[in-house]
């Protein structure tokens, strides 16, 4: 385990963490539901971080426990967070019972699409909507600095998803540290634009 491998994972981590704890509280404050999902991805993402920092054994019942965790930060967490932004953006405010729904149909997608052994471009083709849908979500920003931030955000993820992860659309450039890092970067601005007064 090498030194970048623990410090771009770690920085995942903490940013995870950061915008999962951010919005709670904006959540807390504002009883607003989509900050709430916010945050659920987030600790998506921190309980997938954090299951590639500690387990390294490979015997079968852990590999499928990184399997689930991956595929519940990737295929769930991110299409929540882009789909939260969105509900931000457009003031649906959806009630709990649409936004467990909304997270049914994402498990059944992911698994229609592995049955199909579609994966990698179900993986390419849910990265890509997200990236769009948060790209969306700030076209209704008045604040200059925020649609500034959103871009950035949409930018690094889009960097993360598609150019450096195992699913890349770019082979050659597939690379685990910049992909970690890429998506901490993201999480990092979309905590930075989490409203103050949804």
């Amino acid at each position: 385990m090498s030194i970048l491998f623990i410090a771009s994972n770690t920085i995942l981590l903490v940013c995870a963490l950061l915008l999962a704890g951010r919005s709670y509280q904006v959540f807390e404050k504002h009883v607003h539901k989509a900050s709430m999902v916010i945050s659920l991805s987030a600790t998506f993402i921190a309980c997938s971080t954090l299951g590639t920092l500690l387990i390294h054994q490979q015997t079968s019942d852990l590999i499928t426990l990184k399997r689930i965790l991956d595929n519940l930060a990737f295929y769930a967490g991110i299409p929540l967070l882009a789909s939260a932004f969105v509900d931000m953006a457009w003031k649906h405010d959806w009630s709990k019972p649409t936004w467990g729904r909304w997270l049914l149909v994402l498990f059944a997608l992911f698994e229609l699409a592995r049955r199909a052994e579609f994966g990698a471009q179900y993986s390419q083709i849910m990265a890509t909507l997200s990236i769009l849908a948060l790209l969306i979500s700030f076209i209704k920003k008045a604040n200059s600095t925020a649609i500034l931030l959103g871009t950035l955000a949409s930018t690094f993820l889009a960097a993360s998803l598609l150019i450096f992860s195992p699913t890349s659309i770019i082979p050659a450039l597939e690379n685990s540290h910049y992909a970690a890092l890429s998506l901490a970067a993201a999480l990092i601005f979309l905590t930075k634009i989490l409203p103050k007064n949804p």
